[in-house]
């Protein structure tokens, strides 16, 4: 995901003819075997480390997260829940330091009926109750800050996996139009969103006007799908 959003962002700034640097972290300094983003460069940074984080920034306008673990069986739920949490707040609390005027978190919509999702559901729960109690601020003299809370259900994509690209959209895809067929909001919260919508949802948080200023706001599943396909 990270490479996508990377992408967006390089995109939109060129779309509203910004001069944007664009920085992208990695445990390994260096994107995976499939990305596609251009003028973009990569760093390496341990999310959890917050003297890391807190480099990666440096004087950054804005800082977007886009981390996180599902469970797996040898996995306990405690790793789960930090894997989720502790790898955006500890970004998060550096964006404070380093002043930065918006932070935009990629968080998850938990359909209830999915079971053993309670530590992912606990971790993305912490992220977002961090960006909107501590980052989120309307004090100008704190520098009025904005957080956006991006909630997509399954996303639909290509996934790299140790370099191998697993096309989760031939099955995603099918399931979302026939969602969006039915028109059943209750449906529409759950059904998976394009992978270019969230970023591009990313990028226009992270860059446009009606995104300045202090508050926090929350992007659903089903704004993502419908507001955001292009």
């Amino acid at each position: 995901m990270g490479d996508a959003i990377a992408r967006a962002v390089a995109s939109r700034a060129r779309e509203l003819a910004r001069d944007v640097a664009v920085v992208a972290c990695s445990r390994r300094g260096a994107p995976n075997a499939n990305a596609r983003a251009k003028d973009v460069t990569w760093v390496k940074c341990d999310a959890t480390n917050y003297e890391q984080s807190a480099r990666a920034i440096g004087d950054a306008d804005v800082v977007v997260c886009a981390i996180g673990a599902l469970p797996t069986p040898w996995t306990s739920r405690e790793d789960v829940v930090r894997a989720n949490a502790e790898t955006n707040v500890t970004p998060g609390r550096a964006a404070i330091k380093a002043k930065c005027a918006r932070l935009i978190i990629v968080g998850a919509s938990i359909p209830s009926f999915i079971p053993g999702l309670a530590g992912y559901a606990k971790g993305k729960a912490i992220v977002e109750a961090f960006a909107r109690d501590e980052f989120a601020s309307t004090s100008a003299s704190e520098g009025e800050r904005r957080a956006v809370v991006l909630k997509p259900a399954a996303v639909s994509g290509t996934r790299d996996v140790g370099g191998w690209g697993i096309p989760l959209w031939l099955a995603m895809d099918p399931a979302r139009a026939v969602i969006m067929r039915a028109g059943i909001d209750g449906l529409i919260a759950h059904a998976p969103v394009p992978l270019e919508n969230v970023a591009r949802a990313a990028a226009r948080a992270a860059l446009d006007d009606a995104y300045g200023g202090g508050g926090f706001t929350v992007l659903t599943n089903k704004a993502l799908i419908e507001d955001f396909s292009s």
